[in-house]
């Protein structure tokens, strides 16, 4: 399972996903701390180019360097020369486009990709919506609710049957007084 945690953001425009938030400046030469919202804190290594949410507009800002060092990735943008204009940039959400994510492995779903999926039972039962999922530890759990439940499902192969990205869908062994 791939993760990607929701954070209080703006809305995302042309298939933008938000991963992170910065945090603070690093140095005098215009890095930046950015906590990100993903499982793998060095993910944003991947990418050269991220958008950057600065003044109401999605901006793409070239990576020229970057590092992980305890869980926070760090950054230095180009156009961003020093402290005072990284400070700058404090609390600005960081995004990437959807389809430069890497590839998931069979039976792996980014959660961003799981929001918004229909719930279903083996009984063809509704069950509700995907609004969000958490991670426990051990496993992830949809959070699914509908217009009078919210249900925590077990985001194993126990409890999910199929997950259908074409037709939005997720079939699990749920019934609906659980």
């Amino acid at each position: 399972m791939q993760q990607n945690k929701q954070l209080n953001r703006p809305e995302a425009e042309n298939n933008l996903i938000p991963m992170g938030r910065v945090v603070n400046a690093f140095g005098i030469k215009g890095w930046v701390k950015i906590k990100t919202d993903t499982h793998e804190y060095d993910s944003l290594n991947q990418y050269k180019k991220l958008y950057l949410f600065i003044n109401n507009k999605w901006v793409l800002r070239t990576v020229e360097q970057s590092f992980v060092q305890n869980d926070i990735f760090h950054a230095k943008f180009d156009g961003v020369s020093d402290r005072d204009a990284a400070l700058m940039l404090k609390g600005t959400v960081i995004a990437v486009p959807r389809d430069e994510f890497p590839p998931t492995d069979d039976g792996e779903y980014y959660w961003v990709d799981l929001i918004g999926l229909e719930v279903i039972n083996s009984k063809n039962e509704h069950l509700g919506k995907v609004i969000d999922l958490m991670e426990t530890g051990t496993n992830s759990v949809l959070v699914v609710k509908n217009d009078t439940a919210e249900r925590l499902i077990p985001f194993i192969g126990v409890y999910v049957a199929n997950v259908d990205l074409e037709k939005k869908q997720i079939t699990v062994y749920w019934e609906l007084d659980y």
